[in-house]
């Protein structure tokens, strides 16, 4: 999903850079230098986003699943039968 996401990325921003370059009326190398260089900014960007949200994500999944543990063991306690004491019947 990382590598997907940060070549999007990357591709997104060759094409801006590129056709950004391209409508103002600049020479092909320049850029396509700079479409190169947006690229590779884009796609480090955008990994250290989705690293850093993927991160998160599995954070709040083990805390979910510590909260759910909790309340399991809580309403065990609180549902478990007492012994009582019966009075025998004679």
């Amino acid at each position: 999903m990382i590598r997907f996401g940060t070549s999007i990325a990357g591709a997104a921003g060759f094409v801006f850079v590129f056709g950004l370059g391209m409508s103002l009326d600049r020479d092909w190398g320049h850029t396509t230098i700079s479409a190169s260089l947006a690229a590779l900014a884009f796609g480090l960007l955008a990994h250290w986003w989705m690293t850093l949200w993927l991160v998160s994500l599995r954070s709040a999944q083990q805390e979910q699943a510590r909260q759910q543990a909790a309340q399991m063991q809580e309403a065990a306690a609180h549902t478990e039968i007492e012994p009582t004491s019966e009075a025998s019947v004679s």
